[in-house]
C-alpha cells in the first residue's frame, strides 16, 4: 500500500486550529498526484455549531465567570448577559443571551427610581471570512423581549446598552482561519511528488474561500480549488477475481493498520464515556468490521482494485460517525467534544472528497490513519497503528468480557493418574464431575481414529457441557434459554469443527484452521476476536477454544437470538440467530429468515438447524456423518 509522507507538527496548533487542520488534511492528501486546471473541487470545512457557541461564550465571558458585564457604571448602570448561545433556525443563524439591564442613579447605596429590564437579547448574525482568513460575524436584526416573551414597555435605553456594548463584541469575535489553513498547505506541499509541485503550486494559487452556508449542524466554509477535469472523473474500479493464499497475506498486512485504527479510537471513546449504550453500538461496529473482512480472507469475495483501507475506511465511516455524533448529542462527550468534533470532521471532508471526485482514486496511508487517530488524543505516546495478536485487558474490561478462560488444572497426582488407568475413561467422563480442564488435558492434541471415535466424543460432550453450564452460571440466563443453549452450544461446535480440534498435517499434529482464519474446535476466528482471547491458546487448548467459543455464544444469545425470539414470539429462533451472528456477524441476525439469503449462508444454516433439532430431542452425535442421530423407534 503506498505510503503518503506526511509531516504536521500538531503541537503548533491551537486545538481549535487542529480541529480545522484535520477536518481537511485526509480531504485533501490526494490532490497533488495529477493537478491541473479545469474543474473546480470544493473542499468544504465542517465548523460545529456547540463548538462555534464554545468560542463565543469564552470570547464574551471568560470562563470560570459565565456572566458577561459589558457595561457597569456604579450600581445602577449596567449591561449584563448570561446563558450566551448560538442556534440555527430556517437557514440563518441566531445568537441569543438572558440580560439584565437598569439605567438610574445612586443614592445612599440605593437606586431609586432605576429603569431595569431582565429578558432575552436574539441577533440574527450573517458569518464571514475576511481578508486575513478569519471567521467573523456581521449584525443583521436583533429583538428585546421581556422574561414572559413580550416586548417590554421600556425599550429605549435597552436598545441602546444592546447596539453600544452588545453588538461591538459580537462583530468583534474573530476565528483564525489563517493559521490552519497555511498548515493545511504545507501538509499538501510535502505530499507533493517531485513530478507534481509546480500543478500543485498552481492550484494552491487558486484557492478562494465561498460564501459560508448553514447546515443543521453548524457553518460551513467552503474552501474551493481549480484542478484538472481528469481528478473528478468517476473511474470505477475494475472487477477482480477473489485473491489468491499470497495475495491473501499481502491484504491481510495491509488492513492491519486500519484494524488497529479501529481499536485506538473504540478504547479511546471507551476511556472518554462510561455509557452501557454507546459501549455496545462500539462493539457492534468493531465485530461487524472484522467479520467483514472473512470471506476476502477466505478466498471466497473479491476486493476492488486500489487501495483496501480505502474501500474499508467508506464503508465504516458512517457507522462510527453516528456513534460519536449520537454521543454528543445525549451530552456524553462534554469536555471531549472538540476532539471528537476533530476526528469526525476530518472523516466526513474525506468521504465528501471521496464522493465529489471519485477519479482521484483515494488512498489512505497508515500516517494519514495515525494522524486522524491522534485528533483523538493529541498527548498519547502510543502508536494508534501498534498492532500485534496479544491479549488485550483493556478491551476485554471495556465490553465486559469475563476473565480469561483459565481451565487448566495442575497436573494430576500419581495417585490420580493411577486411578485413571483403573476406571474407564467414558465411565469418568459421563459422570459429570471432571472439570473442563480435565477433559481438554485427555482431548490434547488427539487426532481420532475410527475406532477411536465412541470415546472422543464422550470427552467432547462433556467438556461442552461443562463449559456450558459455566457460562449460564456466570451469565445469569433466563432459565427458559439455558437448555437452548446448552443445546446450542453443543451444535454449534458440530457444525464448524465435527468437534475436532486438532489434524494430522504432513505426518505432524496441528490445529484446525481455516483459510479465514478460525481456529479449533468451536473456530474461533483469530481476526474477528483479536485482542479479545489468546491465540496460542486458541490454538492448543481444546478447553480454551471451548470456552472462548461459549462466552462468544453466550453474549450472541444474551444480545441478539434473545431478542429476535422475543420480538417474533418464538422460542426456537434464539439459537437460529445466535448461530447466524456466529458465523457471520451482528447484522446477520435475521439471515435465517430471509428467502433471498445466498446458497451459502440457507446451507449452512439449514445444518445447524438440523443438528440442533436432533441434540434437542436427544440424538447421539455420530462423528462420522458429523450429524444428530435421533434414536431408533
Amino acid at each position: 500500500m503506498p505510503a503518503l509522507p506526511v509531516r504536521l507538527n500538531v503541537a503548533k496548533l491551537s486545538a481549535v486550529g487542529r480541529c480545522i487542520v484535520f477536518c481537511t488534511a485526509m480531504l485533501c492528501l490526494l490532490l497533488a498526484p495529477r493537478l491541473g486546471a479545469a474543474a473546480t473541487v470544493e473542499l468544504p470545512l465542517h465548523l460545529r455549531i456547540d463548538l462555534l457557541q464554545r468560542l463565543l461564550a469564552d470570547y464574551l465571558s471568560p470562563p470560570p465567570e459565565r456572566t458577561a458585564v459589558l457595561f457597569q457604571q456604579g450600581a445602577c448602570r449596567y449591561l449584563r448577559t448570561d446563558n450566551p448561545r448560538l442556534e440555527i433556525r430556517a437557514g440563518r443563524l441566531y445568537f441569543t443571551t438572558h440580560g439584565s439591564a437598569s439605567l438610574g442613579i445612586e443614592a445612599m447605596g440605593n437606586c431609586p427610581a432605576s429603569l431595569t429590564w431582565k429578558g432575552t437579547i436574539e441577533v440574527a448574525l450573517a458569518s464571514y471570512v475576511d481578508p486575513q482568513w478569519r471567521l467573523r460575524y456581521r449584525i443583521i436584526d436583533s429583538k428585546i423581549v421581556d422574561e414572559k416573551g413580550a416586548e417590554p414597555k421600556v425599550t429605549g435605553f435597552i436598545w441602546d446598552f444592546t447596539k453600544r456594548f452588545l453588538h461591538p463584541r459580537l462583530e468583534g469575535f474573530a476565528f483564525d482561519l489563517a493559521p490552519p489553513r497555511q498548515e493545511i498547505v504545507g501538509l499538501l506541499r510535502t505530499s507533493a511528488p517531485a513530478d507534481g509541485v509546480a500543478q500543485l503550486e498552481a492550484a494552491l494559487g487558486t484557492m478562494t474561500v465561498a460564501p459560508i452556508r448553514t447546515a443543521a449542524t453548524g457553518l460551513v466554509v467552503p474552501l474551493k480549488m481549480t484542478v484538472a477535469d481528469s481528478l473528478v472523473a468517476a473511474t470505477a474500479p475494475l472487477p477482480q477475481a477473489p485473491l489468491n493464499p499470497a495475495e491473501i497475506e499481502t491484504f491481510q498486512k495491509a488492513v492491519e493498520p486500519w484494524d488497529a485504527f479501529l481499536v485506538f479510537a473504540i478504547k479511546m471513546a471507551g476511556a472518554d464515556v462510561v455509557d452501557a449504550q454507546m459501549r455496545a453500538q462500539l462493539f457492534d461496529f468493531l465485530i461487524a468490521s472484522r467479520y467483514q473482512l472473512l470471506p476476502i480472507l477466505a478466498g471466497e469475495a473479491p476486493v476492488a482494485a486500489g487501495d483496501p483501507v480505502r474501500r474499508l475506511f467508506v464503508d465504516s465511516w458512517q457507522q462510527l460517525r453516528r456513534i460519536f455524533e449520537e454521543a454528543g448529542q445525549r451530552g456524553l462527550l462534554q469536555d471531549q467534544v472538540m476532539r471528537y468534533m476533530t476526528f469526525v470532521s476530518a472523516g466526513d471532508a474525506l468521504l465528501a472528497l471521496d464522493a465529489a471526485a471519485p477519479g482521484l482514486g483515494l488512498q489512505i496511508s497508515s500516517d494519514g490513519l495515525r494522524q486522524l487517530a491522534r485528533t483523538l488524543q493529541p498527548g498519547e505516546l502510543v502508536d494508534p497503528l501498534h498492532f500485534d495478536w496479544q491479549v488485550d485487558p483493556v478491551l476485554r474490561e471495556l465490553f465486559g468480557f469475563a476473565p480469561e478462560p483459565a481451565l487448566l488444572a495442575p497436573e494430576p497426582s500419581l495417585g490420580r493418574r493411577f486411578l485413571d488407568l483403573l476406571i474407564p475413561m467414558a465411565l469418568a467422563a459421563e459422570s459429570g464431575e471432571l472439570p473442563g480442564a480435565e477433559f481438554g488435558k485427555r482431548l490434547d492434541r488427539w487426532v481420532p481414529g475410527p475406532a477411536e471415535l465412541e470415546e472422543y466424543r464422550v470427552l467432547v460432550t462433556g467438556l461442552l457441557q461443562a463449559v456450558a453450564a459455566e457460562e449460564i452460571k456466570r451469565g445469569n440466563l433466563d432459565a427458559r434459554y439455558a437448555e437452548i443453549y446448552q443445546h446450542l452450544v453443543l451444535a454449534s461446535g458440530l457444525v464448524e469443527s465435527c468437534w475436532r480440534q486438532f489434524v494430522r498435517d504432513g505426518g505432524q499434529v496441528s490445529f484446525l484452521r481455516s483459510q479465514a482464519g478460525s481456529i479449533g474446535l468451536m473456530q474461533v476466528n483469530q481476526h474477528v476476536w483479536r485482542g479479545f482471547y489468546d491465540l496460542e491458546r486458541l490454538r492448543w487448548e481444546v478447553a480454551y477454544n471451548a470456552q472462548a467459543g461459549a462466552q462468544i455464544l453466550m453474549r450472541y444469545l444474551k444480545q441478539y437470538g434473545i431478542a429476535v425470539a422475543e420480538k417474533n414470539n418464538e422460542p426456537n429462533q434464539a439459537p437460529r440467530a445466535t448461530y447466524s451472528v456466529y458465523n457471520a456477524g451482528p447484522r446477520a441476525a435475521r439471515r435465517f429468515m430471509n428467502p433471498d439469503s445466498a446458497p451459502r449462508e440457507k446451507r449452512v444454516d439449514g445444518r445447524l438447524w438440523d443438528i440442533y433439532q436432533g441434540i434437542a430431542a436427544g440424538g447421539t452425535v455420530d462423528l462420522t456423518t458429523c450429524r444428530a442421530v435421533l434414536p431408533a423407534r
